[in-house]
């Protein structure tokens, strides 16, 4: 079940999702886990696993652009989570922390170019 006080953050979010699949490695604390990402946009991420960490976690986040050499490392803490019951995958809403003006780039680039796939 959606924690109500928490998806009304993302009914709120700005920024536009896009349905784009990568491979997506996070930290938290000592655990390190891999999940596939279900939609991005300029402001973060919908990460699907089927154990998501509560609201407010914090997490360091990595994963690869087709065509670029270096991963996206950025900073993200956990808006919210939906449990897979009624609609949608179980997993976590994860909004990037300040993320420097050369990551922004990359994301953008990265939507601007699955967008224009579509």
């Amino acid at each position: 079940m959606t924690d109500d006080s928490t998806r009304a953050f993302s009914d709120r979010r700005r920024q536009e999702r896009h349905d784009i699949k990568v491979d997506v490695d996070f930290r938290h604390g000592d655990t390190y886990l891999f999940c596939k990402s279900g939609n991005i946009s300029e402001m973060g991420i919908f990460l699907v696993t089927p154990a998501p960490l509560s609201a407010g976690s914090r997490m360091d986040l990595r994963f690869s652009i087709p065509g670029n050499d270096a991963p996206v490392v950025v900073f993200g803490q956990v808006m919210w989570v939906q449990t897979g019951e009624g609609e949608g995958e179980t997993g976590m809403g994860v909004k990037f922390i300040d993320p420097s003006p050369e990551i922004s780039a990359q994301i953008k680039a990265l939507i601007r170019t699955i967008a224009y796939l579509e």
